[in-house]
């Protein structure tokens, strides 16, 4: 048997039926890589419950996960992620090996970014577009393409929610910044000949934590707002707001 569990965005998140597939699992296993609870409070939740995370990174989820389906034809497994089991499609593609497998699985949902961001925002759920990923540019990898979702989004009239690149292994953890967020997409823009000046930005930072920070500015201004984050950001560039969502953003602090 092998659990896929999704944790929410805090350890109060957990729903019932993860928590009883944990108790009732072998081995507990948990992706380390493609996000993190903001108030990272894991431990806390492990000794309190007598839980123990094996964390694993993306070599091992990726390469390596053979093993995990090996020792889930034998014992029960449970495999967790942040926020819910199918945000990433490198979790769907984990699912997808697993089912060839033969191996029987139980998938439970957790509460993820894409649950929050509307409420969080006060955006209405259906004026969402393709959701795109802000990658970091480093020596011969520098993407751009994700930039035309964003340009077909508004030109439908659809917000489209940015998530920020997150780098995390064994020595060390990164997050991009909103700010460095900014700066990118505005780095592309001027290359496209792309004017921004009129996009409205929500910042959702440590979303659904003690740490948690939401407010509304403008690319160019958010550029100029250092931080130095230990935890996710998202960014949502908005096209023409509703009554109800203008109404909304008053209530958001101005960044």
């Amino acid at each position: 048997m092998l659990y896929f569990i999704g944790l929410g965005l805090n350890k109060d998140q957990m729903t019932i039926e993860a928590l009883n597939a944990l108790r009732k699992s072998d081995k507990i296993y948990i992706e380390n890589y493609t996000s993190n609870y903001a108030d990272n409070d894991l431990d806390i939740f492990e000794k309190k419950n007598g839980f123990k995370f094996h964390r694993i990174y993306r070599e091992e989820s990726e390469q390596g996960f053979s093993s995990i389906i090996k020792e889930a034809k034998t014992k029960k497994i449970a495999f967790c992620v942040f926020g819910n089991i199918t945000s990433a499609t490198t979790h769907s593609a984990i699912i997808n090996d697993t089912k060839k497998a033969k191996i029987k699985i139980e998938m439970l949902p957790g509460i993820s970014i894409f649950s929050v961001i509307p409420m969080l925002t006060g955006l209405e759920e259906y004026k969402f577009g393709r959701t795109i990923s802000v990658v970091k540019p480093i020596e011969n990898y520098a993407p751009t393409s994700f930039f035309e979702y964003i340009l077909k989004n508004i030109e439908l009239g659809l917000h489209t929610i940015c998530l920020l690149d997150i780098k995390i292994d064994r020595k060390s953890k990164y997050f991009m910044q909103p700010f460095e967020a900014a700066i990118r997409l505005l780095e592309i823009a001027n290359e496209k000949d792309i004017e921004t000046k009129n996009w409205k930005v929500f910042v959702v930072s440590g979303a659904c934590s003690k740490k948690e920070r939401i407010g509304i500015t403008t690319l160019r201004e958010l550029s100029k707002r250092k931080t130095d984050y230990d935890f996710p950001s998202t960014l949502v560039i908005t096209t023409k707001l509703t009554m109800d969502e203008e109404e909304f953003a008053k209530g958001l602090s101005k960044l």
